[in-house]
């Protein structure tokens, strides 16, 4: 077994990120160029546990297939903030009519405080279109906290920063089950994109400067019926979207992950190492 694939087994199988590379994102191109987003909870999500019980709404994923990843282009430039910032969230089901029907949005904490800063998300509840906005004026801690002000930047979608695809094996080459929530439908994946550069300046207007693509940051990942509400699914926690537990606490924050790739904290680390020379000697014996 080469390191790289080995690395990439115990990334997904002990909860710890896969090496991620800056190159450009590909909307619709295989999870072997996104990086997985960690959480602490055991599973990445839970099944049918989406609040108006529209699969279309429905975060799903297991420990083998990831429920959120993100990928960065650093534009092959000196700056830190020129780049490309992509977020994928598998979805449980395509309802009719065709496409996606509802908004996913990606809270970003960029200053680690526990509170929402932030939000990207694609915006199908009326406009089609990808959006930056910024919090809205509560405090942002916990699901019921927590509002989204639907001001802020807003982009067209094109082929080249929104995709709508089913999980297959050409989109997620690594997987072993195109329906991980057993509900009979196949899995979906919504992806998008925005400027790091539009990111970082609405950040610095709220007063949280220097966001660069090597910043730590953490995510709350969730589907809503309306832009400025996450009001369906959460990313982690089994339900969950009215209530008064922190984002931490619930389990819906991610690990702390750097914009252009994954960043093991420490015990995650040691798990990897471990988790390696597990597997290296496992191999060992089989030959």
């Amino acid at each position: 077994m080469r390191w790289n694939s080995l690395f990439a087994t115990a990334a997904i199988c002990l909860g710890a990120p896969a090496l991620a590379g800056a190159a450009p994102i590909v909307v619709d191109g295989p999870t072997t160029g996104w990086t997985p987003v960690l959480y602490t909870s055991v599973t990445p999500d839970f099944a049918d546990d989406q609040r108006t019980g529209i699969p279309e709404a429905d975060i799903v994923g297991d420990l083998s297939h990831a429920a959120f990843y993100t990928a960065f282009d650093d534009a092959g430039t000196g700056s830190l903030t020129d780049g490309i910032l992509g977020f994928r969230i598998r979805i449980g089901a395509e309802k009719t009519p065709a496409g996606f029907s509802q908004v996913a949005v990606v809270g970003i904490d960029a200053n680690l405080d526990g509170a929402l800063d932030l939000f990207v998300l694609v915006d199908h509840s009326g406009a089609n279109q990808i959006a930056i906005y910024n919090a809205g004026s509560g405090a942002n801690t916990s699901p019921s906290t927590t509002t989204i002000s639907a001001t802020g930047l807003t982009y067209l979608e094109t082929a080249t920063n929104y995709d709508w695809s089913v999980v297959d094996s050409t989109i997620d080459p690594p997987a072993t089950d195109f329906d991980v929530d057993n509900d009979g439908d196949t899995d979906w994946f919504v992806s998008f994109t925005v400027p790091f550069q539009d990111v970082a300046t609405q950040l610095g207007v709220l007063g949280i400067a220097g966001v660069d693509q090597n910043t730590t940051l953490r995510y709350v990942v969730g589907t809503s019926t309306q832009a400025n509400a996450l009001n369906q699914d959460l990313g982690g926690p089994n339900g969950g979207t009215s209530s008064t537990t922190s984002w931490t606490a619930l389990g819906a924050m991610s690990i702390a992950t750097g914009a252009a790739g994954a960043v093991p904290e420490p015990a995650t680390a040691s798990m990897l190492a471990l988790g390696l020379l597990g597997l290296a000697f496992c191999g060992r014996r089989g030959r």
